[in-house]
């Protein structure tokens, strides 16, 4: 390969060089993955309940109102059962539960997330993406994320909902000494430091249960046509990238149908998921957060996909469009 980089040969014509150098910039500045569009403000999209705004890390905080234009050094923070949607410049939707405070500090491509939970939609071909937590630095090209943060014990938790053709997300510690990559329907955690193992979680099931996740799930096309042309393009551009994960999912879940399992025993279940202890009666709650992530290795999981095969007898479908019903 050595020779089509030596575009100085005495060998090569100086119609040649041009030639290459032509084709090279041709491809580079058409690559769309290198678009790398910067963002430069956003604007209060949605609030519910009390949602607050600071400028430029000043001391005091004000009252969101809809339509306000946020820059970098600003920051949004939201109070307990509230809710803000935020809309940046080049389509990005980060959507904050309750209880949380989400900053724009400056850069090219940067979110800072100090506590709380946010899903983000990040438009595919946009560059790449950092968002930081006090735990966890995570990059993201182009894809639908989740982020959460937790100050009293000092965890973070970072989930993945489409799989970007630039590559999977990475995420290290804090100190940048431990860096995973995770792909969509994974998770992990991080927590004082120390990055936990990469886990799978259920997909319908946090698209069913995940406010902040309106819209991405089945059965919701009404919602997300209320939205604006701006949000909708948003939306439609991460559920394309949502179908793969979401479909192969749905074949793998269905075998467990198949097996007509029932909450009150789970044994048919819990040995094809690692468990040892067939016959375990649970209960299915969920936690009370913005962000129920639910392992498929866990009591809950089993739980859910038995109330759920009893209830439809096989997973959602999707349509034939390979549009999310």
């Amino acid at each position: 390969m050595q020779q089509f980089f030596q575009l100085n040969s005495p060998t090569m014509s100086c119609s040649v060089q041009k030639l290459v150098m032509t084709l090279l910039l041709t491809c580079f500045w058409c690559n769309p993955i290198l678009a790398d569009i910067p963002i430069k403000q956003a604007e209060i999209y949605k609030v519910r309940n009390q949602v607050d705004l600071n400028r430029k890390n000043q001391p005091t905080w004000d009252q969101a109102k809809l339509g306000d234009v946020i820059v970098p050094q600003d920051a949004v923070r939201t109070g307990a059962n509230s809710r803000a949607d935020i809309l940046f410049n080049e389509g990005t939707l980060v959507r904050t539960g309750a209880e949380t405070t989400f900053r724009f500090p400056p850069g090219k491509r940067s979110f800072e997330l100090t506590s709380g939970a946010a899903l983000i939609m990040i438009r595919p071909q946009q560059g790449q993406s950092t968002i930081n937590t006090p735990e966890a630095k995570v990059v993201s090209q182009g894809t639908a994320l989740f982020v959460q943060h937790n100050n009293k014990s000092r965890s973070s938790l970072i989930g993945v909902l489409t799989d970007s053709p630039a590559g999977l997300v990475k995420v290290s510690s804090a100190n940048g000494k431990v860096t995973i990559k995770l792909q969509a329907g994974q998770f992990v955690s991080i927590v004082n430091g120390v990055v936990g193992l990469v886990e799978n979680f259920v997909l319908p099931m946090f698209y069913e249960t995940v406010e902040l996740a309106a819209g991405l799930g089945t059965g919701q096309s009404a919602m997300v046509a209320q939205e604006s042309p701006e949000v909708q393009a948003t939306i439609t551009a991460v559920q394309a990238e949502a179908i793969d994960p979401l479909t192969n999912q749905i074949a793998w879940l269905g075998g467990f149908c198949q097996l007509s399992a029932e909450t009150e025993n789970l044994s048919s279940l819990l040995p094809l998921l690692g468990f040892g202890q067939p016959g375990a009666k649970v209960n299915l709650v969920l936690p009370e957060t913005d962000l129920s992530v639910i392992p498929f290795r866990s009591l809950s999981a089993v739980t859910w996909l038995g109330n759920y095969c009893q209830k439809n007898q096989t997973p959602p479908k999707l349509n034939p469009d390979n549009k999310l019903k």
